[in-house]
């Protein structure tokens, strides 16, 4: 295997967590539209536009301040993991540049750019067009970081889209299990 030159990670799982209640205020426009729900979740990380934008298209406007008021309720409880902020301290020190790819809706972007300004890269899947595990997404961690995709190592909570599929994609991957204890800095040490 190639040396390690950079090092990506998913978002929710791995990175941040949520509060303590979790409203999950997409599911509302999911559950209001039964027809194809698994299309319509890829349509909500996939798209640049606001809540709003995707409530009205769905015909679903009087949702909105419920939906806004969960949101800002969600938004403000996400934190880091407690080993976060030291893990990418280490890995600054080690000269790793670091990105975050995340499939992530509109509204999330902002939360999640606070609480991780200083990575080399944000790779979201509401600006890319793509969701893990589509190809186009890794290409542009690969491109994010400027790092050929056997060079990068993935970390992240879902095998799917977080070991698989930068696998398939030729990246190194590993797969972060919270529920079995594992954390950042022992992932990282194997």
């Amino acid at each position: 295997m190639p040396p390690i030159s950079a090092i990506a990670f998913d978002a929710f799982g791995t990175l941040i967590q949520y509060g303590a209640q979790r409203t999950s205020p997409y599911r509302r426009l999911i559950r209001h539209r039964s027809a194809a729900p698994q299309e319509l979740r890829s349509t909500l990380m996939t798209r640049n536009v606001s809540v709003d934008i995707l409530a009205q298209e769905l015909g679903l406007a009087p949702l909105i301040p419920v939906i806004r008021q969960e949101l800002e309720e969600e938004t403000a409880a996400l934190q880091l993991f407690p080993e976060v902020a030291l893990t990418l301290q280490q890995l600054r020190a080690a000269g790793k540049p670091v990105a975050l790819c995340s499939n992530l809706a509109y509204e999330y972007g902002p939360a999640v750019r606070r609480l991780l300004p200083e990575l080399d890269a944000h790779i979201l899947s509401f600006e890319v067009g793509a969701a893990k595990p589509e190809p186009a997404i890794y290409q542009a961690v690969c491109e994010g970081l400027n790092t050929p995709a056997g060079q990068i190592l993935f970390i992240g909570d879902s095998q799917r889209c977080d070991l698989h599929g930068p696998q398939a994609f030729g990246m190194q991957a590993r797969w972060l299990n919270r529920g079995a204890g594992h954390t950042l800095l022992t992932v990282l040490a194997e």
